[in-house]
């Protein structure tokens, strides 16, 4: 099953989940995994106790294979995409793969999720800077607090499990409590030793190389895994050029254990990763007469926008486990860095915006701006002189984080205990540029003006968080309840004095789970919501408040598992952030807005079914969210989503509906497996920026895929992929300038084997 919520058991035995302690300066903040989250190099399946001797669990201790035995479902709603189903579809795209998890939304940009827009319950989805990111439960957002736009995730082609918790389940990982966090599953070291390699190619030149290595001895283990992905890109960019992208990352995992049948055991992982992307991507897309008649075409004078990052992470954890006191102590230190250029057409040296260009290109002095854009027109002054930026940053994130877990049995109930601690530094330096250049016989060509700079600014957080949290359980009731404290410190600056500012929460949460009879549960919770305010020359804007609730239910008979999910938002502050790829000026990029009251009402579904009829088995999912949100008060606003709001008015990019289904047929040939899933998809159209009836909208979107597989008897299997079938050319995004298509229909094929 691939989208689930936890499963039951029991008693939480040797959960190990990384404890935060300190690197290398002053900086604090707390995190813990998800209930159901294993720790780095550990296995991604749950284990019942009573299934495994005493000699059994030091075994697989020592080989790194588990360190936790999930006891009750979270206090909130969990869903995980595990192993079978990432490799079932094969997506390189974690916007496809979160677009099965009710509750989770996205906004496309690309059509590749280079960049990915992801958004929960009502919050944001810009750059996904209102949900908690992680990778085996660390922050990986480049600089969550001072810079929490994400412009950098990892490849969704090296990980085993993708989890996502909303509601109380959610309010230890921080800094984001509104919607929700997503934990990111790396492969753990086998247990034996493995050798495997994917090869795959598509449509666009579309190429993928993914191959790993690792072994297990009794004292320690090794992982070395490396993934290149390519493509020569679907957009046709006016006289020619690769449109694409390329992507690498090489990571390496190491593990030294003491003897698992000594009193205390002990276990020390070092994980360390470098990736690099070069994509030849832009923020400008077309008016809506050039995107009817050649949806893919990309302008000429775009021919430059490139984007280059690399990004390095450092990760050293301890874990400390006495079985006899059912306890586990784990500390991570960590070290990211991300460095990132991204050269890209900004407008003209006008007061005309490319916005206003693109979306009227035909009135009066736009046609001829219109004009110099496609290479039609020469660029004839000053004025149509286009304007190439580089935004240039830098961004570092480092901090040591620490939990404990114990297990004890008192007051009539079982208790399972967790505190936890994180202190964490970031920091993000903004070095942004741009040169003039002149449209000649449909070239750019430099105007040898001098060059200027628009932003050179440093911003910094500081932040200590702490969390206590206990599971108390009695018979068929589980209450949950905890809190996380944190404190943070801001500094930003550019070109003037340093202003600060401190932020100090408390946010409690309460779940409430209850097995009524074993094929029918409930759920319901509450839980604070909090996400900080950036770092910028405006410290009167408040951090983002919420009081959010949910109840639902759950429910598994006739071989079919379901669960829904009824949750409210009251937001007394919405906060947004300015970005390039949203609209703002330059001056503005991390300033955030107050968008005070709102309130978001919605629901979740979800349910599987995997049935046999004869000798083929018969798998079926499906998904379902409904989100309704309205802001409650009438303000002006500069953030250009918003603008002038009146009370009543939807926020922008929200989904109202979205819709996920896949069906198939399973069975056996020639002595091996074969498989073959369709899936279907639709999302209702979304607005551009916040309002009621009129306005700019994106287009509702119905895809259909297909994904087949046949595993050979001995020698691997082979797969293919067709995502977008009927090559439906839809309108996904309008910001920053113009309409961009999503993916056109992508046919890939591959064979991967395991030795």
């Amino acid at each position: 099953m691939s989208c689930q919520w936890w499963p039951h058991g029991r008693s939480a035995w040797l959960r190990a989940l990384p404890i935060i302690a300190c690197v290398l300066s002053p900086s604090i903040a707390a995190a813990d995994e998800p209930k159901g989250v294993p720790t780095p190099n550990t296995a991604t399946e749950p284990l019942s106790d009573e299934e495994l001797s005493d000699e059994e669990l030091q075994e697989l201790i020592a080989q790194g294979e588990v360190v936790e035995i999930v006891a009750d479902t979270p206090p909130g709603s969990g869903h995980a995409v595990d192993a079978e189903e990432l490799e079932r579809f094969e997506h390189d795209d974690v916007h496809k793969v979160l677009s099965t998890v009710p509750g989770v939304y996205i906004r496309e940009e690309d059509g590749y999720g280079l960049r990915p827009n992801i958004g929960m319950r009502g919050t944001s989805s810009e750059r996904s800077a209102k949900i908690t990111l992680m990778e085996d439960g660390i922050i990986i957002a480049p600089a969550p607090y001072a810079a929490p736009a994400a412009y950098y995730f990892p490849i969704i082609t090296r990980m085993t499990q993708v989890e996502v918790l909303k509601g109380p389940a959610s309010i230890q990982f921080g800094p984001n409590t509104v919607g929700g966090a997503i934990n990111l599953i790396s492969r753990p070291i086998p247990k034996e030793r493995t050798i495997s390699l994917d090869l795959a190619g598509g449509t666009n030149l579309y190429g993928k190389a993914h191959a790993t290595y690792g072994q297990s001895w009794k004292h320690g283990g090794l992982l070395v895994e490396g993934v290149k992905l390519r493509t020569s890109g679907f957009k046709e960019l006016d006289g020619g050029g690769n449109t694409g992208f390329d992507k690498n990352d090489v990571l390496v995992k190491g593990r030294v254990n003491s003897d698992p049948t000594a009193g205390g055991y002990h276990e020390l992982n070092v994980k360390a990763g470098f990736s690099t992307e070069s994509s030849n991507e832009t923020y400008t897309g077309l008016s809506a007469g050039d995107f009817r008649d050649s949806p893919y075409r990309r302008y000429v004078a775009t021919q430059q926008d490139r984007m280059t990052w690399d990004h390095l992470q450092l990760q050293a954890t301890h874990r400390m486990e006495f079985a006899e006191h059912l306890a586990s102590i784990t500390t991570t230190m960590y070290r990211n860095t991300f460095t990132r250029d991204w050269r890209k057409l900004n407008g003209f040296n006008s007061n005309t915006a490319l916005r206003d260009i693109l979306a009227n290109p035909e009135r009066g002095n736009n046609a001829v701006f219109y004009g110099v854009l496609t290479g039609e027109f020469d660029s004839s002054s000053a004025a149509e002189a286009l304007v190439i930026g580089t935004n240039a940053r830098d961004f570092s994130a480092r901090g040591i984080q620490s939990i404990g877990r114990l297990e004890r049995k008192f007051w009539g109930a079982t208790h399972n205990a967790e505190v936890g601690f994180r202190f964490h530094l970031d920091t993000v330096k903004r070095f942004h540029f741009e040169d003039r250049y002149l449209m000649v016989s449909g070239q750019l060509v430099d105007d040898n003006s001098e060059t200027q700079v628009t932003q050179d600014s440093l911003a910094q957080a500081q932040a200590l968080a702490f969390h206590v949290r206990d599971t108390a359980t009695f018979g068929n009731l589980g209450v949950t309840g905890g809190t996380r404290f944190e404190v943070i410190n801001t500094s930003f600056e550019n070109q003037s004095e340093p202003v600060s500012g401190t932020q100090a929460v408390a946010l409690p949460g309460l779940g409430i789970t209850y097995q009524l009879i074993p094929e029918l549960g409930f759920v319901m919770g509450v839980h604070s919501g909090f996400a900080p305010a950036a770092p910028s020359l405006n410290p009167k804007v408040d951090s983002e408040r919420s009081v959010n609730y949910e109840v639902g239910s759950r429910v598994s008979a006739l071989g079919i598992t379901a669960e829904t999910i009824g949750f409210f938002s009251n937001y007394s502050n919405l906060k947004g952030t300015c970005t390039f790829s949203s609209g703002c000026r330059d001056d503005q990029i991390g300033q955030d807005f107050d968008g005070g009251r709102v309130h978001v009402f919605g629901a979740e579904a979800s349910g599987s079914a995997r049935w046999k009829l004869g000798g083929y088995e018969l798998p079926l999912r499906l998904s379902y969210t409904f989100n309704h949100a309205r802001f409650q008060s009438s303000f002006a606003s500069q953030n250009p989503q918003w603008g002038d709001v009146e009370k009543g008015d939807e926020p922008p990019y929200l989904p109202v509906h979205q819709l996920a289904v896949h069906g198939g047929l399973a069975g056996r040939f020639g002595g091996g497996q074969w498989e073959v899933i369709a899936s279907g998809s639709y999302t209702s159209s979304m607005r551009d920026e916040a309002g009621q009836a009129s306005g700019e909208r994106t287009d509702s979107s119905t895809l259909v895929g297909l994904a087949a597989s046949y595993a050979f008897p001995t020698w691997g299997a082979a797969y293919a992929t067709a995502n977008n079938i009927f090559d439906q050319a839809n309108i996904v995004s309008l910001r920053p300038y113009g309409a961009r298509p999503g993916a056109p229909r992508t046919i890939i094929v591959g064979y991967k084997n395991e030795m």
